[in-house]
């Protein structure tokens, strides 16, 4: 019995200590033990791999969505063909449409009941390079432009031969395509003559894209300002530019002003020094 029980005894701790040494069994109980940890954990970096590919081509998704709805947004509000804006909100870059800016500010502006005025008026600029005028500043084309030629502050007038109302003055500039020629602070002055000029409105600009309205609030009760003569002065340009570009300026009057001044016949005035003289009661 004892021999046995020795027998035994050695049986048991000769398998306890195969398995607790690294014997077959052990060894092949270990292996897959760690084959199935393996396959567990490669099961789960292939699920964290196909939610991170699905959340990039989410994000690809909403980028390219977004980018389709900021093309469509800039083109419906921009100003340079070609050139683009960066919208921190947007994230992508927004493509800026110069014509349809352009012709979309003036449609806005006729349908608020307002009529440019400027072709009843003499226009004459400070300096002009040469090929980029007043001839070019009057275009109906934001791919035009005056560009200043000279010292400043430069200025544009704007001289008509009757007294005229104004509800705002419109200027089109485009600093992604003017940079440095971009104005950044002008001031509008305005009377019946150059002798009585005041100040009327002032405005910065800070990397102007389309079509900027200079109203005339608190100059009257009704905000309009009555006048003969606009003096649109250019005092400094963005990065300290010298000479200004500005692609269009539109003088905006309420369009029954100018109906009724079509009624009474008083649209096209006086144009000669003895008439005009004659034409007011002193």
């Amino acid at each position: 019995m004892n021999g046995i029980d020795q027998d035994l005894e050695g049986g048991r701790g000769g398998r306890v200590g195969r398995v607790g040494h690294g014997g077959p069994d052990g060894n092949h109980r270990r292996d897959i033990h760690q084959s199935q940890n393996q396959l567990q954990s490669d099961d789960r970096h292939s699920v964290i791999d196909d939610d991170d590919n699905r959340e990039a081509r989410d994000l690809d998704a909403d980028i390219g969505s977004g980018s389709g709805s900021g093309s469509g947004s800039g083109s419906g509000s921009g100003s340079d063909a070609g050139s683009t804006h960066s919208d921190a909100n947007a994230g992508p870059s927004v493509t800026f449409n110069d014509d349809l800016a352009f012709s979309r500010g003036i449609r806005e502006m006729e349908s608020s009941g307002l009529v440019d005025i400027g072709n009843l008026a003499t226009w004459n600029a400070s300096s002009s390079k040469s090929g980029f005028g007043i001839k070019e500043l009057r275009e109906d084309s934001p791919a035009n432009y005056w560009q200043s030629d000279g010292q400043q502050p430069h200025f544009i007038t704007v001289h008509f031969t009757k007294k005229v109302t104004v509800e705002r003055v419109c200027l089109y500039l485009n600093y992604e395509a003017d940079e440095s020629y971009t104005p950044s602070k002008i001031l509008i002055m305005a009377g019946s003559g150059d002798h009585d000029l005041v100040e009327v409105a002032s405005r910065e600009f800070r990397e102007p894209l389309g079509w900027q309205n200079i109203l005339f609030k608190g100059i009257r009760y009704d905000n309009l300002l009555k006048c003969y003569l606009i003096k649109i002065c250019f005092l400094s340009n963005h990065q300290n530019g010298k000479d200004s570009h500005v692609r269009s300026i539109k003088v905006m009057s309420p369009q029954n002003n100018t109906r009724e001044a079509f009624d009474e016949g008083r649209c096209i005035g006086f144009t000669s020094v003895k008439l005009l003289s004659e034409s007011v009661i002193r």
